[in-house]
């Protein structure tokens, strides 16, 4: 894979190889969820790196409503601060009973002619609130990743428009695109479980309220892959656990 990738996006091959094992992973270690009271949980904290440098990548160039999204728009693809890598999805792999799930929707914004989060998650069951902040026409076209079938696409003609939608009915990756401008991308990675983060501008994460226990731990990048590590829990403890990335 080269190290410049127009657009923030991978080489199709390549990326459609990613959803597809991701999907088959999420699938194959998946086992049925209770929510039950934890009160001898403890944490996962760490920090998602980008090893060396982080490759060049040309801006985004817009090619439509220029007059307000601009000619350019800064490619978040590798973003993060201090050597910390921001918009990875971190999440704990076949954890079969926990805290309770959210219900509240997810948000995703249309906003300054790019999606906001980039990168976030949820659970099987939630829905996801659309919004559009900016006073130019988007549409929102959610996919599924590993087959390219559309969910629903949705027009958001003006700035406040919302609507709340549903997402997959069993865990999986979605990603979401809009029609009107085509560089927009975001992602949602959906889990039948509610141990998830998205890490910060640092590329710090927080599991809490985690069982005591042994888990498998993720994190996953929308083209680096994802990385995988084992960490052991304790009642009242923080446990570390850190990835490291190296862009190709």
């Amino acid at each position: 894979m080269k190290s410049r990738l127009p657009h923030g996006r991978a080489p199709r091959t390549l990326f459609a190889g990613f959803a597809v094992f991701f999907t088959a992973a999420l699938s194959a270690f998946a086992a049925p969820y209770q929510s039950e009271p934890v009160t001898n949980g403890g944490q996962i904290t760490g920090v998602v790196k980008l090893a060396g440098t982080a490759p060049a990548v040309a801006p985004i160039k817009t090619t439509k409503n220029q007059d307000y999204c601009g000619m350019t728009i800064v490619n978040p693809l590798y973003e993060g601060k201090g050597g910390g890598l921001a918009n990875v999805e971190v999440y704990i792999k076949a954890i079969d009973k926990g805290k309770a799930k959210p219900t509240e929707p997810i948000t995703l914004t249309n906003t300054h002619c790019m999606f906001s989060p980039r990168v976030q998650g949820a659970v099987v069951g939630q829905q996801v609130k659309i919004v559009s902040a900016d006073p130019i026409l988007h549409n929102t076209h959610p996919q599924v990743a590993a087959t390219n079938a559309t969910l629903y696409n949705v027009a958001l003609p003006f700035k406040g428009f919302s609507v709340v939608k549903p997402l997959l009915p069993q865990a999986g990756l979605v990603r979401v695109k809009c029609d009107a401008h085509e560089w927009m991308r975001a992602w949602i990675v959906e889990l039948d479980n509610p141990y998830f983060t998205t890490t910060d501008e640092t590329g710090k994460f927080d599991l809490t309220d985690v069982p005591p226990g042994t888990y498998t731990v993720v994190a996953w990048h929308e083209v680096m892959g994802e990385k995988t590590g084992t960490v052991t829990v304790v009642s009242g403890k923080a446990a570390e656990l850190n990835f490291q990335f190296a862009a190709k």
